[in-house]
């Protein structure tokens, strides 16, 4: 084969990995904005409490935080094809018995374990991992890319469920959603990645030098091990940050259609501003994943946070329907932040904990997700059940995107400190 031949073939598969988590993480995160959706039609179909409801999607953040340190292992052993696979299948299983919930304890089963399972499966954690494996440099913008599918699927998930709720019932939208995964989810895995478990690379780079949106990286720290990431400060500097990012974001995305029902909107038109959201995001995840690896990637985050803030501030100010204007605000502001906090901090982790068990790592590290989802998305519905408003819900997840800023810095300036003291030039 001509050298040009393979550097194209080269090339080929490389891109294939990132259109491949495009499309996974677009059904991933098209799923997890659906719930908004099926929240108000749960409310509607059995009278469920929100606090109670909500929790669902709190296991399931939970059950997802969980299962990363799980599917992170199982990527550097199996490999990403296996993994994939398996998630695909428990997903497309979780969403069709999904259909015949009729308890409290149906949903938390169907919803917030088996299917949750089946998105960590196929979600960031193996997609990180084989995307940090093929790219050498701009591995920022090509997780931009492969978080882009996020943004999609937000956008033709969510209206779509909402009219397939409309039309046929809530049981049926879940037939369908099921019937997609087996459609696009499971025959691009054979297409993009290979049948052998992908070795970990040099790719994860060793970085001499200047750099401007990486941190420096020499030889002695690019064989980290799990143990020594686990008892290291700036995992947890890093982990805290974004337990308050996932925290505040999920206050918003669990609630935001209930929010605008309960002030006026037709449920169809709320979930249809909300896919805005979804297509502004697709700009955002590019946009600041390309920044994020030409300059610093914590004054990215910073920006990330703050225009999150201006949305987050007219979702609030969202208090009647003579000011439709505010939801547009919210969906666009909040939309171009949403989705790229995860992707700016995944990129500081692959900076930083590198080597041949990095997926394990990242693993651990989205148990951050979890965590901070799992108080947010109930926390949201327990102070509304409490206050019957969600202006308090909304001011501490505002607080919580605030405060991660200053933590990200902390962590960045915690890791300097430690490559200096090591003799590393940062």
């Amino acid at each position: 084969m001509s050298e040009a031949a393979s550097s194209w073939l080269s090339a080929v598969k490389r891109y294939g990995v990132v259109v491949l988590g495009f499309v996974h993480i677009g059904v991933g995160r098209g799923l997890h904005g659906t719930f908004g959706v099926f929240f108000v039609a749960f409310l509607d179909a059995f009278g469920w409490s929100r606090a109670v409801t909500a929790g669902a999607l709190s296991l399931s953040i939970m059950v997802e935080g969980i299962f990363h340190p799980v599917v992170g292992t199982l990527t550097d052993r199996l490999g990403g094809r296996k993994t994939l696979l398996l998630g695909a299948l428990v997903l497309a299983f979780g969403l069709a018995c999904s259909a015949t919930i009729s308890s409290v304890w149906g949903l938390y089963f169907w919803v917030g374990i088996i299917t949750a399972a089946g998105i960590s499966l196929i979600g960031m954690v193996p997609h990180v991992a084989i995307i940090s494996r093929h790219f050498a440099s701009r591995k920022a913008t090509a997780l931009g890319i492969a978080w882009a599918g996020g943004g999609v699927g937000i956008f033709l998930l969510v209206p779509a469920t909402a009219a397939m709720i409309l039309n046929w019932g809530w049981p049926s939208a879940y037939l369908g959603l099921a019937a997609l995964v087996v459609v696009f989810v499971i025959p691009p895995i054979f297409l993009l990645i290979p049948p052998s478990p992908e070795e970990p690379q040099a790719a994860s780079g060793k970085t001499h030098g200047s750099s401007h949106g990486r941190l420096n990286v020499s030889s002695d720290d690019n064989d980290w091990t799990v143990k020594r990431a686990l008892t290291n400060s700036s995992f947890w500097l890093l982990f805290t940050t974004r337990v308050l990012a996932s925290l505040g974001n999920q206050i918003i995305v669990t609630h935001q259609v209930a929010h605008a029902v309960d002030v006026g909107y037709p449920k169809i038109l709320a979930a249809s501003v909300f896919g805005v959201m979804g297509v502004v995001s697709i700009a955002g995840r590019i946009g600041f994943g390309y920044l994020s690896d030409v300059i610093r990637r914590e004054v990215v985050y910073t920006w990330v946070q703050l225009v999150s803030a201006v949305g987050t501030v007219a979702l609030m100010a969202t208090t009647n329907t003579s000011l439709p204007i505010l939801l547009y605000v919210y969906a666009v502001f909040y939309g171009l932040g949403q989705g790229s906090r995860a992707l700016v901090l995944s990129a500081i982790t692959i900076d930083v904990f590198q080597g041949k068990n990095f997926g394990a790592i990242f693993g651990y590290f989205t148990l951050s997700v979890g965590v901070g989802g799992a108080i947010g998305a109930w926390l949201g519905g327990y102070i509304f059940d409490v206050m019957h408003s969600y202006m308090v819900a909304f001011s501490i997840s505002l607080a919580c995107l605030i405060l991660s800023i200053f933590l990200v810095w902390m962590s960045t300036h915690n890791i300097k400190s430690q490559r200096e003291a090591k003799g590393v030039v940062a």
